[in-house]
């Protein structure tokens, strides 16, 4: 299988949009399904697991003409057809998706724990397509990272994604929702303002997540369930303006 180079991330407020054809999804979805652990092989990362799987789903309904498409350029004109002797399209069909900027932050992070993870287990002798697939979609996240944030920003942004992955050991995911929700409700101006303070607080579990976490746990243990079964109040609105 080789490596996609087509696939592409467009920023829409209030999230970033995954672009790219079917045979681009169908490789980033299979990659991702390589790199992940079996279920219930590490309990301390389903929840992440999970998540990304999440993400996986919308690769999937994608592939399945469940999502949204789009006719994009793909370079040729008049003047190359007549170059090269051939009649063709202008354009390509290419499907898309959009994800919540904050989820799509914590899923190019936790990406890189199951990478590391998947990198360790594998035969060093072994070529292998799945991380560098994977890697692909990460760097195409990260440089429509860079057109929206300024320099520094940027840069402490990189040192905060290639951060000590185990953070990522039982993340109480429920705080990714808490901030999709909260970007939702914001203008695009704060949003914008907000992003590199959105990756501070999702890689450093910071006060505000350390709160959450004492208080699902707190739940959990007063209804005698796992922290995962625990929701937030607050519920994705029925429609999303993306």
């Amino acid at each position: 299988m080789g490596i996609s180079l087509k696939l592409f991330i467009q920023l829409i407020w209030p999230g970033i949009r995954t672009i790219g054809d079917y045979n681009d999804f169908e490789q980033l979805y299979e990659a991702i399904h390589h790199i992940l652990t079996e279920e219930g092989e590490d309990m301390e990362i389903e929840r992440s697991r999970l998540r990304l799987l999440g993400f996986c789903y919308d690769l999937r309904h994608a592939l399945m003409g469940d999502r949204d498409y789009e006719y994009v350029d793909n370079g040729l004109n008049d003047h190359i057809m007549q170059q090269l002797g051939i009649v063709g399209l202008k354009k390509n069909l290419y499907l898309s998706f959009p994800t919540f900027y904050p989820e799509m932050i914590f899923v190019t992070f936790a990406l890189n724990y199951f990478i590391s993870l998947y990198e360790a287990k594998r035969k060093k002798s072994a070529w292998d397509s799945n991380p560098g697939i994977v890697g692909n979609f990460q760097n195409a996240v990260l440089a429509c990272l860079k057109e929206t944030l300024t320099p520094q920003k940027f840069v402490n942004t990189i040192r905060l994604l290639n951060s000590n992955p185990s953070i990522l050991k039982n993340y109480m995911t429920q705080y990714i929702d808490l901030l999709n929700l909260r970007f939702l409700e914001w203008d695009p101006i704060k949003r914008e303002q907000n992003i590199s303070i959105f990756v501070k607080r999702i890689v450093e579990k910071g006060t505000e997540y350390c709160q959450i976490e004492r208080e699902i746990l707190q739940a959990a243990y007063k209804y005698q369930c796992h922290p995962s079964e625990i929701r937030l109040n607050e519920e994705y609105p029925e429609h999303i303006d993306w």
